[in-house]
């Protein structure tokens, strides 16, 4: 065969196997299954995708398509699986991509988002400590990258610290370098495993971390690195898995305080003052109580241990919102610490109420009207957002919505079983209101309920979290597929392409502002006058 017969007949094949070739193509589930390496239904699972996931469509084949998934793996799923009419065109925005990885027990896992970034320091067993002290910093370096990818940092975003790195100055060089690293409105997790001490600095008493060469990085240093970062940050959570007293620990796990390094009759302050003063926009989980031990095993800390559990889905959390909060892993994790040999209390210090990851729970939540709150608390709160009634008709409510920041306008309210979409109503065309804007709802505020205004950075779509018509407003019930669905939408951003993968910092004006997930809001209710 002459070779451009032969070149033709593989183009035609090619478009038979890609029957969009030149285009890009997606699908939507609906409904879980397995990707597989072959088409065949006997074929390996490589992974679990869940129902309303979207995938890159790359080829078909006799009742099979090969897709993309998270991640960027790529495998086999039946046709019969896949709706080809709700797609990113014809939905714009992002995807509600969520997969569990066989190897990962029941966790699910939020795509990775460039503007996620995560540092892990781990300091091991400190200079001049007794050898029968457990190092179990290599395995708390796993648990605190673990729990970075649960909550959707991307591997290349996730930076490691340790040891002979991690002397005083280089653990202040190396929050320097993530806040180098970071984009205006990008999140941080920060994992940092060490050995507590007390000490002596400016005639006070305080806590520090025992840097490996045997300095103290005080709390208050911690806290001023914090500060810096998150009046650039949109989130900063800090999980600090460290000694901070010299309490008494069960003899079958190591003390995570360093007593004989600590000042000679120098105790930590009755509170944890080093860390009263955060911004509304951190949350620092920590693995005990001040002048309380915190203790480890050669499988990492108690309670880096604990919460990836509870990342982990194990146990399964209990949140009465149904979202992950600070204060629901706090929760889980003493319940998971209770049952292991060690006795430790967990705290918590800034904003309990923030979201660290957006897994699903199983359990709807008890009353949508504090999942309504808890979307509240997630608002970037450096943009001041006010509400005033309007005199409307009756039956009929106007308010004038004023916001620091341009952006989209969205009111919800909550019963105690279903949140209802309040404006803008139906397939009205959306449109950002630039500093103030009066808008009219056809419904009455109820006397003792409570409505969330929200002025968004990027456009959400109300359909694609679940949301039906009902009459002049749309319902959506807050059972578990509910809540996980409209979280999603309103608080993760558009999930395209070009907002997972592109650095914030490299995306012009209007992009940022297309993939920022940022937003101020108003509670507005009985209770509530802005």
């Amino acid at each position: 065969m002459p070779p451009s017969n032969l070149a033709a007949l593989l183009a035609a094949a090619a478009l038979v196997l890609h029957p969009l070739a030149g285009h890009a193509e997606s699908a939507q589930l609906i409904r879980s299954e397995p990707l597989r390496t072959q088409p065949s239904i006997s074929a390996h699972s490589i992974m679990d995708v869940t129902r309303r996931t979207e995938v890159q469509v790359l080829e078909a084949q006799n009742g099979w398509t090969r897709v993309e998934a998270a991640g960027g793996r790529t495998g086999w799923l039946r046709d019969t699986s896949l709706d080809r009419s709700r797609t990113a065109a014809a939905e714009p925005g992002r995807s509600q991509t969520f997969a569990t990885s066989g190897a990962g027990g029941n966790a699910w896992r939020p795509l990775p988002r460039a503007s996620q970034h995560a540092l892990i320091l781990t300091i091991g067993q400190p200079p001049g400590t007794p050898s029968t002290v457990l190092d179990g910093s290599a395995a708390d370096a796993r648990l605190g990258a673990g729990m970075a990818r649960l909550s959707g940092v991307p591997d290349a975003n996730i930076r490691y610290r340790t040891d002979s790195e991690l002397d005083r100055d280089g653990l202040h060089q190396a929050f320097a370098e993530l806040d180098a690293h970071m984009g205006n409105g990008d999140r941080a997790f920060i994992y940092l495993s060490a050995f507590g001490i007390h000490r002596q600095v400016s005639g006070r008493c305080g806590e520090a971390i025992l840097t490996h060469d045997g300095s103290a990085f005080s709390f208050e240093e911690l806290a001023h690195h914090l500060q810096l970062l998150a009046s650039k940050a949109d989130k900063i959570f800090l999980i600090l898995d460290a000694g901070r007293g010299d309490g008494p620990n069960a003899t079958t796990i190591s003390t995570r305080f360093a007593r004989a390094l600590s000042d000679p009759g120098c105790k930590a302050t009755p509170s944890s003052s080093e860390f009263s003063r955060l911004p509304a926009n951190v949350a620092i989980l920590t693995a005990s109580r001040p002048n309380e031990n915190a203790g480890g095993t050669p499988a990492g800390g108690l309670f880096s241990q604990a919460l990836h559990a509870c990342l982990s889905g194990e146990p399964a959390f209990d949140s009465p919102s149904g979202l992950l909060t600070g204060d629901a892993l706090i929760s889980c994790s003493r319940q998971r610490i209770a049952a292991s040999p060690g006795t430790q209390h967990p705290g918590l210090a800034g904003n309990g109420d923030l979201v660290l990851a957006l897994q699903p729970s199983d359990q709807p939540s008890r009353d949508a009207r504090q999942f309504l709150r808890i979307i509240h608390a997630q608002r970037d709160q450096r943009r001041r957002v006010d509400v005033t009634r309007l005199s409307a008709a009756t039956g009929s409510t106007r308010l004038r919505v004023s916001s620091s920041e341009a952006g989209y306008v969205y009111v919800l309210s909550a019963g105690r079983s279903d949140v209802r979409l309040l404006y803008p109503a139906g397939n009205s065309q959306q449109a950002p209101i630039q500093r103030s804007a009066d808008i009219e709802i056809p419904l009455a505020a109820e006397k003792d309920g409570e409505w969330l205004v929200i002025v968004a950075d990027a456009i959400r779509r109300p359909a694609r979290a679940g949301f039906v018509s009902d009459g002049p407003s749309a319902l959506l019930r807050t059972d578990a597929v509910g809540i996980h669905e409209l979280t999603q939408e309103f608080l993760s951003g558009d999930g395209s392409r070009t907002c997972l993968f592109s650095e914030t910092r490299n995306l012009g004006p209007s992009q940022a502002l297309a993939c920022s997930s940022r937003f101020g809001a108003a509670m507005l209710g009985a209770a509530h006058s802005k």
